[in-house]
């Protein structure tokens, strides 16, 4: 159903960010709240849905960063709790949950520091052959791109588990961009994930230069003309806020 694959194709996007200045001296990336609205076009008819981020610190020192899209048909939420070594997420646990018209299975993955394993943690089957010593679950690594940017990195590659095998997700920087949003108008960094060539999908992201280089705008050009654009509506980030929240 098209309306399914595209909240999956969302998580999938989505897969970077309220805060004082503890937070801000105690952590690389600052805790936040934001709201997006996602549009697909390509269809009879262009589906709109809502989505909210969110990063919070436990007192542990361990982060929970969430993402949730929510209709009446269908439901997502994926969960990455993660610390930090330096200025590198560590990914901890990664949770995929849906209801609804959800065809795609729930997901459960460890990420067992120690032992160099990933592991189901729903039969504690451990992905054998996958490890990597800078990976990165499929939400964590967006976050991982804000923190690089504002370390002033042009390039970065990630290698991203994904349902069940490791595989690198590739980006470069394009240039500075001011760009006209929902939330007013932002100096941004326009970023452009970089895909083989027989692949003729386009995937270009911007970042707030002005606010922790929080991701605002998503837009992918599809090989068959499919296009979704994710804007940001609202956000809470570092004692700063961005537009209105939804009441």
């Amino acid at each position: 159903m098209v309306y399914t694959r595209f909240i999956l194709l969302l998580s999938f996007l989505f897969s970077s960010f309220s805060s004082n200045a503890l937070a801000e001296t105690s952590h690389p990336y600052p805790e936040f709240n934001a709201d997006y609205n996602a549009t697909w076009t390509g269809g009879w008819f262009p589906i709109n849905v809502d989505a909210q981020r969110s990063l919070v610190y436990q007192d542990d020192g361990t982060a929970t960063l969430t993402f949730e899209a929510d209709s009446a048909i269908a439901g997502l939420e994926e969960i990455s709790t993660f610390r930090f070594l330096e200025d590198t997420i560590q990914p901890l646990q990664y949770r995929y949950l849906r209801t609804g018209l959800f065809k795609e299975p729930d997901r459960d993955q460890l990420f067992n520091w120690q032992q160099k394993q990933i592991v189901n943690g729903d039969n504690q089957e451990v992905f054998e052959g996958h490890w990597h010593d800078l990976v990165q679950d499929n939400l964590s690594y967006n976050l991982q791109a804000s923190i690089d940017l504002k370390q002033g990195k042009t390039q970065f590659s990630y290698p991203v588990f994904d349902r069940n095998k490791v595989k690198d997700f590739k980006f470069q920087m394009v240039g500075f961009e001011s760009l006209k949003t929902k939330v007013g108008m932002l100096r941004t960094v326009k970023v452009e994930q970089i895909e083989k060539k027989k692949d003729k999908k386009k995937t270009y992201i911007w970042f707030a230069k002005d606010y922790d280089y929080l991701l605002v705008r998503l837009k992918q050009k599809q090989k068959d003309g499919q296009t979704y654009q994710i804007d940001l509506t609202y956000a809470d980030i570092n004692g700063k806020t961005l537009g209105k929240p939804k009441k």
